[in-house]
């Protein structure tokens, strides 16, 4: 913000004194320069800290158990248990969910996919070596499911952690 307020300070004063403009746009040309180079050194920053954190916790250092997939009131809600056996604290995860319309009560290659959410990603803070519920806040988008007419199965993959 003081960057701008000087910038249009600098505008004025170059507007109201020509004598002044040159200097005035030199001054201001330099100032929008270090401005830009500053936020592209922080956006990189930022993207690199990113990247480390989904790199932390390798996805063969997270259990999930007892997972479910209830119909909520216009989404499925997933719950269960993440355990996470690394040394890092685990502060989120992403899932990919399919649902499934089978003839039987596995999944196999009779079975149709009816549903998919490849992004299903919640926060959940789990110190290293421990365990922590997944609560009934942890949203699967099924949208325009049809009618099963089988049976109704699901599945998930595990395909993204974030640690500190």
């Amino acid at each position: 913000m003081a960057w701008i307020i000087a910038i249009g300070i600098l505008i004025f004063l170059g507007l109201a004194y020509p004598a002044f403009g040159k200097s005035a746009i030199k001054i201001g040309g330099a100032l929008v320069l270090v401005a830009v180079v500053g936020i592209t050194i922080v956006i990189f920053s930022s993207n690199q800290k990113q990247q480390e954190a989904k790199s932390l916790i390798p996805l063969n250092q997270v259990e999930l158990t007892n997972l479910r997939l209830s119909k909520g009131y216009s989404l499925y809600q997933l719950s269960g248990e993440v355990k996470n056996n690394s040394t890092h604290e685990l502060q989120d995860i992403t899932l990919s969910v399919k649902a499934y319309d089978c003839p039987g009560d596995t999944i196999t290659s009779d079975c149709q996919i009816i549903g998919e959410d490849d992004s299903v990603s919640t926060y959940i803070d789990v110190p290293p070596n421990q365990v922590r519920a997944l609560n009934d806040v942890t949203y699967v988008n099924l949208d325009n499911m049809p009618q099963v007419k089988g049976t109704f199965l699901w599945s998930y993959d595990l395909i993204g952690t974030i640690g500190k």
